[in-house]
């Protein structure tokens, strides 16, 4: 197999892969909404190839180090979590929006799409009926084994629509390809998939799917399943019948290859012939029997007017307008980042998707606003953080790009500054051939200057996006600087409520520990009555514990904050069946709740407090049983290896089936508790919660639907 050659791979290598728009904009809505599941959301994700390929980009990306590659669209969406599926379905389509203003997706894709999902369904129930345990595999490989036609669609626009054109079908398109690239889409596919390093055959089931008959037996089995199921797909369903025909051929050649019994490739294809149907039905998508499975140039595009200058000016205002209104969302996303670092690296994923864009640096302004340095962000190269550039226009193209608030290129001729040494520093660690600055400016403050790293090819698709490049980067500077006023204001916030709750924390704490003493030496002395074999025994020393606890808390209301407790390291498994054996009776048969645990035993113990994490969940468990006066069910999952920005988390989850939660409590849920709240403990327990989970620099997040219950999500550092 010939490699890719260098100007098709520079074209390919960040381009955009156009969608199919009614499995996105279904996508979009139920990431939007909330309160889909993970399952829910991958079996719309996995109807199209270009929106499975997105997630498992971006998933098994630099951005997200894991021990292991993910190689299902399940394992993908779990491991970006919720707030990076929302950002990356929005960034999806509002790049879709971009590229149909800038006339570059003008392509019908029913054929290629219906296509695809036949190959993909016969796939899964091939390797269904070998009883092999990677059915889901054998579907993804289905699915994305002609995605290399839209990499080189959307990298070579008009030069490959031709030869889609010319072609009319997959066999005579292969052989074109071959002929004008030197390459063709199987090899582009693969080179894709082999970016992802999945422990897999994926790659080489793209690659061989137009291997010739004689060839295939010697391939591995994912390949063989792959290369049979494209055969099958091609099949006409009106020829079934024809005992001698070539379809008879084929399948007798194929089940005799894959062991499979004589006639099953003929009755799967009906059936997934039907299903793709019914898929396309419900989806909106008319679907034309007969269809050449290939992308191609609509009717709409090749009919399209030449623009007057009238309509030219329509065309700029719709552009203002679009930006205002599909840009803005992205705001309140980029603006809830936890850290700086990671809201840097959710500006560094969006750009990508939105541009195509993936080597992307920060450069920020230092305190004394006299330089340029890199960010301190784990996600671009370290020896950006030892430069320092001066803010002199002369100095270098950052420079100028940052004093001049307009972007600089070393592309450019008409550069206002020359290429300077620290320049060619930064092209040589992004690894590009040339670099594009944009500057950050939000309320005529200079934030700093992202760096796009690309080559000529890229630079000049990019010339007709700058402003779109511009509004967004106004936009993260914007986010930037929001954030960091937020967090300055919080702090002022915090400093005076701390003032003025010690002098009643202690009064409190006082008067509570009293009580508390009696309660324990009472305790004590029912232990003492007790036989050493009494079943009672254990459970009153969980009742010491946790008595104990409480009087902890009291103990350091005036002392300490939440922050200042002492970390340990915590089995959470443990926590929570301790916690099941005291309360699963009084919190939850009482009420004819049902408690299910689901625990992850690989779970290793995590750093934090035993007593706040117990805290966190005693207010969650009695918020759910109290909302679920009539019955119902609440289950608590823990698992490990959850990646988020570069760092890895253990999960609890908590799902109950009662009302949901208000939408006052539900939006304010990491706001500080204040006189504005509700009467009665609505809401307090959850404000308690966010701010424990904060503490032990976890996350939590929250889906939650009237009439269907409410799913806390936390997540806590494993180190």
């Amino acid at each position: 197999m010939k490699s890719i050659p260098g100007p098709v791979l520079d074209a390919i290598q960040s381009t955009h892969l156009p969608l199919m728009p009614q499995v996105l904009l279904r996508f979009l809505s139920m990431a939007e909404e909330g309160g889909s599941s993970t399952e829910e959301l991958a079996s719309v994700a996995l109807l199209d190839p270009a929106l499975s390929a997105h997630l498992l980009m971006a998933a098994n990306s630099a951005a997200f180090p894991r021990d292991r590659q993910l190689a299902t669209l399940g394992q993908c969406l779990h491991a970006l979590g919720p707030r990076q599926v929302r950002n990356i379905a929005a960034c999806l389509s509002i790049q879709s929006v971009l590229a149909r203003m800038a006339n570059d997706q003008s392509y019908e894709l029913v054929g290629f799409w219906n296509h695809s999902l036949l190959v993909a369904q016969i796939a899964h129930e091939i390797a269904i009926l070998l009883n092999r345990d990677d059915a889901e595999e054998s579907y993804l490989a289905g699915l994305l084994h002609d995605v290399g036609q839209l990499l080189l669609l959307g990298g070579m626009g008009d030069r490959y629509a031709a030869l889609l054109d010319w072609s009319g079908e997959e066999e005579a398109l292969v052989v074109l390809e071959r002929k004008e690239l030197g390459t063709d889409h199987s090899a582009a596919g693969a080179w894709l998939v082999d970016q992802w390093k999945l422990p897999s055959f994926m790659a080489d089931a793209i690659l061989f799917h137009h291997a010739l008959p004689g060839q295939i037996p010697s391939a591995d089995r994912l390949s063989q399943i792959v290369w049979a199921s494209h055969v099958v797909s091609a099949w006409d369903l009106a020829e079934a019948s024809n005992r001698k025909g070539r379809q008879q051929f084929e399948a007798a050649a194929i089940e005799s290859m894959l062991d499979l019994p004589t006639g099953s490739l003929v009755t799967i294809h009906r059936q997934v012939f039907d299903r793709v149907g019914e898929l396309a039905s419900s989806l909106g998508i008319k679907t034309t029997p007969g269809s050449a499975p290939l992308p191609r140039l609509s009717q709409a595009a090749i009919d399209r007017p030449r623009l007057t200058e009238q309509s030219d000016a329509w065309g700029q205002i719709e552009a203002a307008v679009c930006n205002l209104a599909i840009m803005e969302p992205l705001r309140d996303n980029l603006r809830a980042s936890e850290h700086e670092a990671e809201g840097l690296e959710a500006i560094r994923q969006v750009a990508r998707i939105l541009f195509g864009l993936d080597r992307l640096a920060f450069l920020l302004v230092g305190e004394d606003q006299s330089s340029l340095s890199g960010a301190p962000f784990d996600r671009q190269p370290a020896l950006l953080q030892q430069l320092e550039i001066p803010l002199k226009a002369e100095a270098s193209l950052a420079a100028a790009a940052a004093l001049g608030k307009e972007p600089r290129s070393s592309f450019a001729v008409e550069s206002p500054a020359s290429t300077s040494l620290v320049d060619v520093q930064i092209v040589r660690c992004l690894g590009t051939e040339g670099v594009l600055y944009v500057p950050m400016h939000s309320r005529d403050q200079l934030i700093g200057v992202m760096v796009y790293g690309l080559g000529e090819a890229q630079f000049n698709r990019t010339q007709k996006r700058l402003d779109w490049i511009a509004n967004f980067t106004h936009l993260a500077a914007a986010s930037i600087t929001n954030r960091r006023e937020a967090i300055a204001q919080r702090k002022q916030i915090e400093a005076d409520l701390t003032s003025q709750f010690q002098y009643q924390a202690r009064q409190v704490a006082h008067e509570a520990s009293n009580p508390l003493s009696i309660i324990t030496n009472y305790l004590s002395t029912l232990e003492d009555r007790l036989p050493e074999e009494s079943n009672i025994l254990q459970e009153i020393a969980i009742l010491k514990e946790e008595i104990d606890r409480v009087g902890l808390i009291v103990r350091r209301l005036g002392e300490v904050s939440i922050h200042g407790l002492e970390k340990t390291w915590v089995d959470i498994n443990a926590v929570i069946e301790g916690m099941s054996a005291l309360y699963r009776d009084s919190l939850f048969a009482s009420r004819d709740i049902s408690l299910d645990l689901h625990l992850d035993v690989q779970l290793a113990p995590v750093p934090g407090s035993r007593d706040q994490i117990k805290q966190i969940l005693l207010n969650l468990w009695k918020n759910a049983a109290e909302a679920m006066p009539a019955g119902g069910r609440m289950v608590v999952s823990t698992v490990g290896g959850i990646h988020l920005s570069g760092r890895n988390y253990a999960e609890i989850r908590l799902t109950d089936n009662g009302p949901g939660l208000p939408p006052d409590i539900d939006r304010s849920l990491s706001q500080p508790l204040g006189s504005a709240r509700r009467s009665g403990h609505a809401g307090m327990g959850l404000s308690i919660v966010a701010a424990l989970v904060k503490a032990l620099d976890g996350q939590i997040t929250t889906q939650s639907r009237p009439g269907q219950g409410t799913t806390f999500v936390i997540l806590l550092p494993m180190s």
